[in-house]
C-alpha cells in the first residue's frame, strides 16, 4: 500500500513539473504605429504564455525600450534552437515598426491603403517585398493574409540595391520606393511547415488618420 501511495505521489509530482511545458503558449498583440511620421506615441504590447511586455521606441538609444526586437522571437520562432518561422515573416517585421526609428519605415517605403475596413500593407525590407492584406472586415488571417517576394535586390557593400528589372522607369534603385510592384510575383508568406509549433488566428487591423493599429489573440498549435 505504501509503495502504491509513493508511486502515485511520484506521478503527481512529475505531472506538476511537466504542466508548465504542456501549457499552451498563446500570444496576444496590441500595437500602434504612425505610418506618416515619427511619433513618440507608437507602441507594441505583447504577451506570450505568462510573459507580458510593454514596449516603445527609445529615440536616445535608437532601440526598443524593452528589447522587443529580440524578445518577439518567442512568437517569431518555434524554438531557439531550430528557429523555424512560427508566424509570417512579414508580420514580424510589421510588428517591429512601432519600436524602430521612423527612418526605417520611410526607407522600407511602408505604405498602407484602405478600402472601407479592408487594409493592405506593403513594404520592402532587406530586398524582400512584403504584403499583408485583411478581409473586408479588417481581419488579418495568419494562414492566408501574408505574401512576399524574395530576390528583388542585391547587397552591394552593405546596401540593398533593387535589380533593374524590378525598378520603375527612371527611378533610383537604391530607394525601395522605386520598386515596381506590378513586376513582382508574390507567393504565400506562411509559417514554416517544419516548425515544431506555430501560431494561428486573426488580428484586427485598422487605419485612421495615418495611425495603424494591430490587435488580437493568437493560438499556439503543435
Amino acid at each position: 500500500m505504501k509503495k502504491t501511495i509513493a508511486s502515485l505521489v511520484a506521478v503527481l509530482l512529475a505531472l506538476a513539473v511537466a504542466a508548465p511545458a504542456l501549457a499552451a503558449q498563446n500570444a496576444k498583440v496590441d500595437a500602434r504605429v504612425n505610418v506618416m511620421a515619427a511619433d513618440a506615441a507608437n507602441y507594441i504590447n505583447w504577451t506570450v504564455g505568462g510573459k507580458t511586455v510593454k514596449d516603445s521606441f527609445d529615440a536616445a538609444s535608437g532601440a526598443s525600450v524593452a528589447q522587443s526586437t529580440k524578445g518577439l522571437d518567442a512568437i517569431r520562432y518555434d524554438a531557439n534552437d531550430s528557429k523555424k518561422a512560427a508566424i509570417p515573416v512579414g508580420l514580424r517585421g510589421l510588428l517591429l515598426y512601432p519600436v524602430s526609428s521612423f527612418d526605417i519605415a520611410a526607407y522600407d517605403d511602408l505604405k498602407v491603403t484602405q478600402t472601407g475596413k479592408q487594409i493592405v500593407i506593403r513594404y520592402v525590407h532587406r530586398g524582400v517585398a512584403y504584403e499583408l492584406a485583411t478581409d473586408k472586415n479588417g481581419k488579418f488571417d495568419l494562414a492566408t493574409g501574408a505574401k512576399l517576394a524574395k530576390g528583388l535586390a542585391e547587397n552591394v557593400g552593405g546596401e540593398f540595391v533593387l535589380k533593374k528589372e524590378f525598378v520603375k522607369d527612371g527611378a533610383d534603385p537604391k530607394k525601395m520606393s522605386s520598386l515596381d510592384w506590378s513586376k513582382v510575383t508574390l507567393v504565400p508568406d506562411v509559417r514554416d511547415p517544419a516548425a515544431k509549433r506555430w501560431y494561428e488566428g486573426k488580428l484586427d487591423f485598422a487605419m485612421k488618420n495615418g495611425i495603424l493599429t494591430i490587435k488580437g489573440n493568437l493560438a499556439e498549435k503543435k
